[in-house]
């Protein structure tokens, strides 16, 4: 095999990888667009996942903490954006390997349930500080609900992309 034969693949996370820089741009500019009375929404997140459904473990886990660097970056935070979203894009696509069919409805499942886990371990790291369920009725739940609404979007985009480069078996 030669490179000539993976061309498509290299295009394709090429793709990915600036799609991503635009979704972390996107997400963490002040005053988004997607913002809606006080909560945002985490299109890292289920951006990644569709990513995750599409591609194998190592590629998919790659990206996502290629993407869970760059929130890192944005938010000044600890590395944790980078370690969650490694491992939920690698469990993503496990499942769909193994044990889920790729469709929208596993989209929206794979897409909520993630961004559920990612806010539950946020919420358990804010619990030593503050009042965490103030902030997790107040912003991370109407959060949740806007991701969900935005998983088919992510899910179709990176679907045409995967089916524009798809490599030839």
């Amino acid at each position: 095999m030669h490179y000539g034969d993976n061309k498509p693949k290299y295009i394709r996370w090429a793709i990915f990888a600036l799609l991503i820089c635009g979704v972390c741009i996107l997400q963490n500019s002040s005053g988004s667009l997607l913002e809606f009375f006080g909560a945002r929404v985490f299109l890292v997140v289920p951006f990644c996942i569709s990513i995750s459904m599409f591609e194998r473990e190592i590629p998919s886990a790659l990206l996502g903490a290629f993407a869970g660097v760059l929130w890192d970056i944005s938010s000044g935070a600890d590395g944790y954006n980078a370690l969650v979203i490694t491992l939920l894009c690698a469990t993503a696509s496990l499942l769909i390997s193994h044990l889920m069919r790729n469709n929208i409805v596993t989209a929206l499942v794979l897409g909520g349930g993630a961004t559920l886990v990612y806010e539950l371990i946020y919420i358990i790291r804010l619990s030593f500080s503050g009042n965490p369920m103030y902030r997790a009725i107040t912003f991370y739940l109407p959060s949740l609900i806007l991701t969900v609404v935005f998983v088919p979007i992510c899910y179709y985009i990176v679907k045409m992309v995967y089916s524009s480069f798809r490599v030839a078996d």
